[in-house]
Order: C-alpha cells, then structure tokens, then sequence
C-alpha cells in the first residue's frame, strides 16, 4: 500500500544472509552434478535409502512449508519469508556442510546418489516456494534444474504448482534428535574455543550427560556428532558430578538487594541515628553471611542445574525459608582432571582434552592439508584437478605428514606426495603452525 524505505543496508545484509547462502548451496550442486554427470532420474530413492541426514532436511522442508503457506493464507507476507530464513542456514551450514564428503568421495554408489537427490528435491521445492518473493532468482534456477534435465517440464517456475506438505516425509522425533544433537554440538564447539582448542585437531571423546529422552535421540545421532566435534567417540556418564564439581557463592551484587528486602529499613529510623543503622548494617551483613554459609552447604550440583534452568533456590537460612534468584547465585564450575566442561539446562557436555602423541600428529596432519587446499584455491586449480604435492617440514610435522599420507592424499586429490623441494614451475607457499614449520607446493597432476 505504501514505499517501504529500508536503504542499502537491509538490502546488502539479505543479500548476504540470505541470497548469498542459497545461491552458494545452488551453485555447489550444479558444479558437483555436472562433475558425476549426475541426472535427476537416477536420484529417485525411497526413504530408507537415505542417512537421518537427507530425511532431517526433507523433514524440516516439510515444517517450512506448512509455515510459508499458512502465512501466505494469512496475507502475512513478512511472516512467510522469516520462516524460510533459517531454513536456509540450516540447509547452508548444516546439511550441506555435513554432506560435503558425500559429494567428494570417488565411489559412485547409493549414500552419493541419496544426498545428490535430497539437494535436488529441496533445491527444486525452494524455487516453488520461494517463487512469489524472488520471482527472477527463482526462475533463473529452475530452468537451469528442471527444464535443463527435463525439456517436458512446465515452461516456468511460475506455472508450476505451490509444493504441499508431505506427510510421509514429516518426522517430528527426528527433528527433536537433531536439534539435541546439534546443541550437544555448540556445546562441544564452545568449549573448543574456549579452551583455544582448534576444531582440526583430533580429541579422544565427548562425553555427555543427558535425560533418558535426549540420550535416546544422541543415540542415533553419535557419528554425526563426532564427526563434527572432530572425536574418536561420544560416550554417556549418567550424572553430572562425574563429569564436574561445582561451587557456589552468591553474586553480593544482586544478594545485597535481597537482604535489603529481607531486612527492610524501618519507617522511623533517622538519618542521624547512628547507633540504629550500625545495628542495621550489622544485621544484614549477619544474613548476608548466613547466606553464603547456606548456599555453600547446598547440593552444588542439584543447585547449578537449577541455576542454569532459571529455576530460584530456595535455602533455609536460620530457620526462615529464603528464595534466591537465578542471578543471586554464581555457579563456578571446576572440570575433572583432564577435561573441559560446558552445560545448557540439563545437557552436560564434556571433551577430554588431553593429547596423545597421535592425536597430535593427526592434528598437524589436517594442518597441513588445510595448507594444501588454501595453495589449490590460490592456484586456481578445479574442484576436480588432481595435483603433485611436494613439501619440506620441521621433523615433527615431516612425520605426521608420513603417518597420515593415505589421508592427506585422499583429502587433497593428491596424486603424490613427495617430501623434496619443489620443481620448477610450482607454486608454493612458506607457513608455520603450531611449532612447525613448512613449505607446500604442488603442481596439476
């Protein structure tokens, strides 16, 4: 009914939350489908044929479009498109990203043919749905996706039906096991940085507390998860003390207002009455003290639960019932020997941090194919380029290098791998990390 002002601003972060994410997610499909030579007939599957991955995303596709349709009913066009929103993150930083080595990988089997047709089926639906809001970007996709593959198909994007829901496809368990597992992965991730901890190097586990529901869901989730916390396993304590030991002190800050209002000042008490106000003074401080004596005999571990939960704690300090805030309370955790610990609400996630002389070596070793890949970006090599790689590194590095060679060469499309200077012609690159020292070159194989 009337010009929306919302200036350049608005316009370039959707562009980059938003039109950048799907076109990128587009653009990998179209580049990795015309690699294999992929064709969408040959990606009709059933349902079993695909991993909790593909039927996660098609599930929450699902969810989507019942969402953008019954706004869309309710003439409620901003409600549609913030619904599509994060859908698009989750398909761009979660599906995708988990699903890339499906794509990579050589072998031409059923696992590749399942994510190719998953991407396609959602990509397909999304220039649908998306049709009335972006009508040119749409359209340049779907001819390229459906009437490139099938020249019978509707002329137009905009001649095509508006997707419905399909409840075959709907799956409201797995979309509770994947959201549990995906914050058992920030968790994980938190504490990584925390603990400046990099993602590329290999721990040995995650350990976790969780109710019987999430654990059950975590069950079906634990190589997702350990892949993307980068952990040899995933394993279940039953209770959290195992894990950490908490203490408690109150937050004076907040706790002095508290016993204000325990203690109140009375209606008669003069401005000059010094002798009152030190009895006051005393008296509070008396119960502030009691506080802190109350709150360290309470179960540290019941009581940071509760915190966390933004549940009060109730204490009986001196024989009168006093209920303290969430933010009353500072919960100080202290990790077991060898572990780093971080929790939401009842989820309890811990990584053992410390590391074997394998694990470190298979950290340098990923180190060293991040180099490798940035050096194939920089050369302008394709995605599908096999190359020559030729390095020489401080001993420490040389031989993770060695012990890891089978990994590096398959990560990086590595035709060889040969610890020698570099001939004449390829391009290098000199860098160093953690200690180690290198320098990586590498020619078109």
């Amino acid at each position: 009914e009337s010009n929306m002002l919302f200036g350049y601003h608005t316009a370039d972060e959707t562009r980059r939350t938003f039109l950048l994410p799907l076109w990128n997610v587009y653009s990998f499909f179209v580049t990795y489908a015309n690699l294999d030579n992929w064709n969408p007939d040959e990606g009709r599957m059933t349902k079993d044929g695909k991993s909790n991955l593909d039927r996660w995303i098609l599930s929450r596709l699902q969810q989507v479009i019942a969402e953008v349709t019954a706004a869309l009913d309710d003439y409620d066009a901003p409600r549609a498109s913030r619904a599509v929103e994060p859908f698009i993150d989750d398909l761009s930083n979660w599906y995708l990203r988990r699903s890339r080595r499906r794509f990579w990988k050589s072998e031409d089997d059923a696992d590749k043919h399942a994510a190719y047709a998953t991407l396609y089926q959602v990509l397909v639906t999304l220039t649908k749905l998306l049709a009335p809001f972006m009508p040119f970007v749409t359209e340049s996709m779907y001819q390229n996706l459906v009437r490139g593959a099938d020249p019978n198909a509707p002329e137009s994007v905009h001649h095509c039906m508006f997707p419905q829901v399909d409840a075959a496809k709907a799956d409201a368990q797995l979309l509770a096991d994947m959201a549990v597992a995906r914050q058992v992965v920030t968790l994980g991730h938190s504490t990584r940085s925390a603990k400046n901890i990099k993602i590329r190097q290999p721990l040995a586990r995650a350990i976790v507390v969780a109710d019987a529901a999430q654990r059950a869901g975590l069950d079906h989730m634990r190589d997702l998860v350990a892949d993307e916390l980068n952990v040899k396993s995933v394993e279940f304590a039953a209770r959290e003390e195992e894990l950490v030991s908490y203490q408690l002190r109150p937050n004076l800050q907040t706790l002095s207002e508290k016993v204000k209002q325990l203690i109140p000042e009375p209606a008669d008490l003069a401005e000059d009455d010094k002798p009152r106000r030190k009895a006051l003074r005393e008296k509070r401080k008396a119960l502030t003290a009691a506080i802190q004596s109350a709150l360290a005999a309470a179960d540290p571990n019941k009581t940071a639960v509760d915190v966390r939960a933004g549940r009060s704690v109730k204490l009986v300090v001196d024989g009168t019932n006093v209920e303290l805030a969430p933010g009353d309370v500072l919960v100080q955790p202290q990790p077991r020997s060898g572990l780093a610990v971080m929790s939401e609400g009842s989820l309890v996630v811990a990584l053992d941090t410390v590391l074997t002389p394998e694990l470190a070596a298979e950290g340098l070793a990923r180190e060293f194919v991040r180099r490798v890949q940035d050096l194939r970006k920089s050369a302008g090599l394709e995605v599908a380029d096999h190359i020559r790689v030729y390095y020489t590194a401080t001993p420490k590095l040389a031989r993770a290098v060695e012990a890891f060679r089978e990994y590096i060469a398959g990560e990086t499309l590595a035709d060889e791998l040969t610890a020698r200077a570099a001939p004449r012609g390829a391009v290098s690159v000199d860098d160093a990390f953690d200690g180690e020292k290198v320098t990586v070159a590498l020619t078109k194989g």
